[in-house]
């Protein structure tokens, strides 16, 4: 396996590791609910302007809540993050040679990251490899922008502090609303 040294091992292991260790922080809020059944006789259309309503209503609160949370997880990541770097992908790689109690981990998609800028921390600028062998109960994988993004996209990728750091998460550029976040990405390099 073409590695990184520990931060591409480490990084490939994160996904995994992060989903069992905070499941309750990778979990997004519930989608709506379906809306209620009409009570007998009413005519079609009305019918379909009170489903329409209810998922308008729903679909507006959803948004906000789903924008809360989105803005929660961030502004902790940026909080708990050693370092911060914004990477380019380069190409999907397939994981391999690891030790035998993880060979059933061998053969899943894996994405070769290119450093482009540090903006928190620093680090080398070989490539980072993302893998993932299974999603955490929410179905939201660690990384997952970076892990299925093409040749060319950009993301920010939260990396753990420490000797050997993990990926926290690693999103696409246009989905960072968080106030710090944004300006550190608009910083010029010091």
């Amino acid at each position: 396996m073409k590695v990184l040294g520990r931060i591409g091992f480490a990084a490939a292991m994160s996904v995994a590791m992060a989903a069992l260790a905070s499941p309750a922080l990778a979990c997004s809020i519930m989608p709506p609910p379906p809306p209620p059944p009409a009570p007998a006789g009413t005519p079609a259309a009305d019918v379909e302007a009170l489903a329409t309503a209810w998922s308008a209503a729903h679909g507006l609160k959803y948004a906000e809540e789903t924008r809360d949370w989105t803005l929660k997880q961030q502004a902790r990541l940026f909080d708990e993050a050693g370092a911060l770097v914004l990477v380019r992908y380069v190409r999907e790689d397939k994981t391999k040679g690891l030790p035998k109690e993880f060979d059933y981990m061998n053969g899943q998609p894996l994405a070769v990251l290119k450093p482009i800028r540090w903006i928190r921390g620093s680090g080398p600028s070989t490539e980072i490899n993302l893998g993932s062998s299974m999603a955490p109960p929410c179905g939201q994988m660690t990384g997952q922008d970076a892990l299925y993004g093409k040749p060319g996209n950009v993301f920010l990728v939260y990396l753990s502090g420490g000797a050997q750091p993990t990926v926290l998460e690693a999103y696409s550029l246009d989905r960072i609303i968080e106030a710090r976040t944004i300006a550190a990405l608009t910083t010029a390099p010091q």
